[in-house]
């Protein structure tokens, strides 16, 4: 039995622009509003246009987050792949040291690049999404900081739900597609070779850039963190 998904949770920090003028908000915040989503003076923009980036904003953040769902998905199964194969002795010329090796080497690559990677995409969708809350202020304002803390977390909640939802699904996927015929599949990349090593992106590092409309995320910007939990 393939163990319980444990899927990483974005933990956003609390709302903190309401109140605030524009000359007040961070400075990356001033810089997407102004420069990237022109949506304020002299730039003009409705509601709609408010609606419409949001609606960019995320999209682009599943885009973004697709590269990392495969290589933590991928990662679990080889995972569970090679300790399986090692209760069966497979490969026979294999020392259980060199097991332990390599599955610390995976939980190295996923503590010490996927999930940092995965943060920063978050922050950075953060600076745009909770810009786009302090701009939409037509009809809320005399929220107080608690409204729009609210506010946004009901706007919130189901994008974050959704990448939650799409990492469980790709899981899922390849855990069906492992299983033919009553075998468990071995992934074909599965590096067995003593001299093997855990199979890291070469193009990967430690801090991707939003892929589109992103940002210079400045050190004045608040970073959220993640989480796990079992799905």
């Amino acid at each position: 039995m393939i163990p319980p998904f444990s899927v990483p949770v974005y933990e956003p920090l609390p709302y903190a622009l309401s109140g605030l003028s524009f000359t007040q908000l961070p400075m990356c915040t001033q810089h997407y509003l102004l420069e990237i989503a022109k949506l304020v003076p002299p730039h003009a923009h409705k509601v709609n246009s408010i609606l419409d980036e949001r609606s960019i904003i995320s999209l682009a953040l599943y885009i973004n987050l697709i590269g990392n769902d495969i290589a933590l998905v991928d990662l679990r199964h080889e995972t569970i792949t090679m300790a399986r194969d090692l209760e069966r002795g497979i490969p026979p010329q294999a020392s259980a040291q060199w097991h332990l090796a390599m599955q610390n080497g995976r939980l190295q690559t996923v503590l010490g690049t996927l999930l940092p990677e995965r943060e920063l995409i978050f922050n950075e969708f953060m600076i745009k999404f909770d810009a786009l809350v302090w701009l939409d202020q037509e009809g809320r304002e005399n929220y107080t900081p608690e409204d729009w803390q609210r506010y946004r977390n009901a706007l919130l909640k189901p994008i974050l739900d959704h990448t939650s939802e799409r990492l469980v699904a790709r899981d899922e996927c390849v855990r069906n597609l492992a299983v033919i015929n009553g075998y468990y599949y071995r992934v074909p990349s599965l590096p067995y070779s003593r001299l093997g090593s855990p199979r890291p992106d070469a193009s990967r590092t430690r801090s991707r850039r939003s892929a589109t409309r992103g940002p210079d995320s400045g050190e004045d910007c608040p970073r959220g963190r993640m989480s796990s939990r079992h799905s």
